[in-house]
């Protein structure tokens, strides 16, 4: 009876312990959370759990301290990103995902931090080139940026920066300000060149000035009906072969198309490119073969170009330069190299001795025939043993590489693991004292070996050239001269692949079966079936190996998708290049009327209003 009651009162006592214990643990839990040390305060109560795994107010307290404490952390991480305190939010995140490590959101707000981050990087390097100056590098990073973020306000602010000292820069050249789309029709035959410009002087109120050198007899003959006033001038010099140059907004100069006219009157640009990707020779070819320019420097330090042109050439250039300039695309490759070796070993029977020999008195061989008198049964060896054998073995061998490599467009990458066997080669060389060797060492690379050379294309695509080699070297018996000849067993495979962005190809089958079998049994006796194995032992080795091969290519960087309107614009003619200015219409208010013909005695200029 007192046993009994002591056990109860034990067991009430420990009752209590635990409930007290438990109190504890979940008092210093939640002070440790209200501090913010939220991984100690949860660990606190898994080490009261580990003491008390029933205990129901722990398990609630866990499930409320975890809650309360994810809680606090994405709400502290979320106003660090705010504040584009990005190393904080980040540290937050990662807490998030250390009490719980499925957590979606935080998962998801990682990757949007990696997102901003590189965002930021764009940001920096633009901030970076117009510093330097390369004012055409910033805007194309401004580009970028604003593609993926359109509401980026740092961006928005370079965009700013970059307009303004656009601004500055650009030479401010005559334009002509008059109404020159106004539509007209003209009608002239065998007309004196000049009395058209007149005649369209006073209709469009331009002033034309002519060079000295213009024949004053020049005729032409025209038919137009409704078109640009611009348009009627362009045709008029075209079939003179006339060119023109604005003196001012409301004044042309006529000349004549003379390469010393052309060098007299065209007003020339000199622009320097800034070039990140393009390498500057290869702009320079490519300038020289498109523009026909000659006067083009080549900076190869900073790796700029710059060229002295008209301003067509110049524009022309840039939009070639804007559509070359890329950067080279880049691509992660995810490789698995595995060989899965098996190896089973068989070796069954019994092993009979197959040496007889007679030792002497003193346990040695014998060396004369007076020795072998007086032979008994310990004087007679026998070698081997005789022994039963019954061994089995199976093994089983993975062997895994899963190297990740960046490799750039049409780059090759080499990956090797593996050793650097050495091979010892001797060479003799005669002389009076004897031959002279001399030894020399050469290295052999085996084990694993992979080329890869991927082909980044616009749709996403990777097409992969993969070269796969395993091999081993045995070393073998040295020569007489002292070379020591290697053994190599290789398997390789080469293919090329084209998969998608993401998408995994294995590729497997290379198979090597090895079997061998050795035997040590009596003549004649070994031989019959099944009873064999009681007169010899045999050996079966029979292994089996197999390379498999994953590869995933990731595109981490591809070509940006440029409009038709970007990579295609019009250039003008073969003896005068200009870029051409977009069809704006005309005016349909106004429509002019000039005709001249042959039984005409004077030139009528007839206008309609509405």
């Amino acid at each position: 009876m007192n046993r009994s009651r002591l056990m109860i009162s034990l067991g009430l006592c420990a009752v209590l312990v635990a409930c007290s214990t438990a109190k504890v643990a979940q008092k210093e839990a939640k002070e440790l959370i209200e501090a913010g040390q939220y991984e100690a305060g949860l660990a606190r109560i898994e080490d009261g759990l580990r003491e008390n795994p029933r205990d129901t107010e722990l398990h609630l307290a866990l499930s409320h301290g975890r809650a309360r404490s994810i809680t606090a952390l994405m709400t502290e991480a979320d106003q660090d990103r705010a504040k584009r305190s990005f190393a904080a939010a980040r540290m937050g995140y990662g807490r998030v995902l250390t009490i719980e490590p499925n957590n979606r959101r935080a998962q998801d707000s990682l990757r949007q931090l990696d997102y901003l981050r590189s965002m930021d990087e764009k940001l920096e390097l633009a901030r970076g080139d117009l510093r330097r100056g390369d004012i055409y590098g910033a805007d194309r990073q401004v580009k970028q940026i604003l593609e993926l973020d359109p509401k980026n306000d740092g961006a928005l602010e370079l965009q700013g920066s970059i307009r303004l000292v656009q601004s500055r820069n650009v030479v401010q050249y005559p334009q002509l300000r008059t109404r020159l789309d106004r539509p007209v029709t003209l009608e002239f035959r065998d007309a004196n060149l000049k009395t058209i410009f007149e005649v369209l002087s006073q209709v469009a109120g331009l002033n034309f000035i002519f060079d000295k050198d213009l024949r004053p007899d020049m005729k032409a003959t025209i038919f137009v009906r409704d078109v640009r006033i611009e348009d009627a001038v362009a045709l008029l010099l075209q079939q003179n072969q006339l060119h023109q140059k604005v003196v001012n907004e409301n004044t042309l100069l006529i000349y004549p198309d003379s390469p010393q006219k052309l060098k007299d009157y065209q007003e020339l640009v000199m622009r320097t490119f800034y070039l990140t990707s393009i390498d500057a020779n290869t702009a320079l070819n490519m300038i020289k073969t498109m523009l026909k320019t000659r006067d083009v420097f080549v900076d190869e330090r900073l790796n700029t170009l710059t060229m002295r042109d008209s301003e067509d050439a110049v524009r022309m250039a840039e939009k070639l330069l804007q559509s070359q300039d890329q950067s080279n695309p880049e691509v992660v490759l995810e490789v698995e190299v595995m060989e899965v070796a098996r190896q089973r070993i068989l070796d069954l029977g019994l092993q009979w001795p197959n040496t007889f020999g007679v030792l002497n008195s003193a346990g040695g061989d014998v060396t004369v025939l007076d020795q072998l008198k007086g032979i008994t049964s310990s004087r007679i060896s026998i070698s081997p043993s005789p022994q039963a054998k019954i061994n089995a073995q199976d093994n089983d061998i993975n062997t895994l590489a899963s190297p990740v490599i960046r490799v750039s467009n049409r780059e090759q990458a080499r990956i090797h693991i593996g050793q650097r066997v050495p091979i010892i080669s001797a060479t003799a060389v005669p002389s009076t004292q004897g031959p002279v060797i001399t030894e020399s060492v050469t290295y052999l690379d085996v084990g694993l070996k992979l080329e890869v050379q991927p082909t980044v294309h616009l749709n996403n695509e990777v097409a992969i050239k993969i070269a796969l080699e395993v091999s081993n070297a045995t070393p073998l018996q040295p020569t007489r001269q002292g070379t020591i000849p290697v053994q190599v067993d290789t398997r390789n495979a080469q293919t090329t692949l084209r998969l998608h962005d993401g998408e995994t190809q294995i590729l497997a089958g290379l198979v090597r079966n090895d079997h061998g079998a050795t035997g040590n049994k009596i003549p004649g006796l070994g031989d019959i079936p099944w009873l064999g194995r009681l007169f010899g032992s045999n050996k079966d080795t029979v292994g089996q190996s197999e390379l498999v091969l994953s590869i995933t290519p990731r595109i981490v960087r591809n070509l940006p998708y440029q409009s038709p309107s970007d990579m295609e614009f019009p250039t003008g003619t073969e003896t005068s290049m200009h870029i051409q200015a977009p069809d704006r219409g005309m005016e349909p208010a106004t429509r002019t009327e000039i005709i001249n013909t042959p039984m005409a005695a004077t030139t009528q200029v007839f206008v309609e209003k509405p």
